[in-house]
């Protein structure tokens, strides 16, 4: 493939070679005819010499006319660029895969420890009903699942032999649950947190659940003192 894309190459750079170069020799032929055109001639005993100067003139401006759109053509022709066949992908090539993110430290764990689970951490200061609680958990839950399941899948089939289990425990201001999830982070355990749409009961852009999966003994170390909802 890469031999055939150069022949290409070649071939289209010699094509706009030629077409230049012809496009000059003509704009060179049109302009010695006008010049022979522009010498004196005798002037026919049949004819008017105001009829022929006019011919003339007409013919000159048309023929000037010609020559400057094909010089401007040719010059256009000639820096035009040519794409080199370095340039260009060879055909039937794969296109290039997305490197996927690397693994998370959770997943060395997930190898050395068995007791794995996942803690709820709910705002009670947003005053949410029983069924408004619910599907925040369950946001929180799936949006923790899809994010180790790319880049933690041995930590989630550990959680699962554990049997998925699950605390909701609660908090009373989002300032506490932002130091809670710095608090994870320094321990390496991923976490996710639930930021509402405010169509029901709370405002918008309200964080209201986070979830955290890790070694039972790790997550307690951040979320053990709390109660449980």
């Amino acid at each position: 493939m890469g031999a055939s894309a150069s022949v290409l190459g070649v071939s289209a750079s010699v094509l706009f070679v030629g077409v230049g170069c012809f496009a000059v020799g003509y704009l060179l032929a049109h302009r010695r005819s006008l010049y022979l055109s522009a010498s004196p001639s005798p002037s026919s005993p049949f004819t008017s010499d105001d009829s022929d100067e006019d011919e003339e003139a007409k013919e000159k401006a048309t023929k000037k006319t010609r020559s400057r759109s094909l010089f401007f053509w040719a010059r256009s022709a000639l820096a035009m660029p040519v794409p080199s066949a370095t340039s260009r992908e060879p055909r039937g090539s794969k296109p290039k895969k997305k490197q996927k993110p690397p693994p998370l430290e959770i997943e060395t764990l997930a190898e050395i420890l068995e007791d794995f689970k996942m803690v709820l951490v709910v705002r009670n200061d947003l005053k949410m009903g029983k069924g408004k609680i619910g599907a925040q958990c369950s946001h929180a839950t799936l949006g923790l699942y899809k994010k180790l399941y790319q880049r933690a899948p041995k930590s989630l089939r550990r959680w699962e032999m554990c049997g998925q289990v699950k605390v909701v425990v609660k908090i009373e201001s989002e300032e506490e649950m932002l130091v809670l999830q710095e608090r994870a982070k320094s321990l390496r355990l991923p976490t996710h947190i639930t930021i509402d749409a405010g169509r029901t009961q709370i405002a918008p852009n309200s964080r209201t659940v986070m979830a955290i999966l890790g070694p039972a003994d790790l997550v307690d170390d951040v979320t053990g003192g709390l109660k449980l909802l």
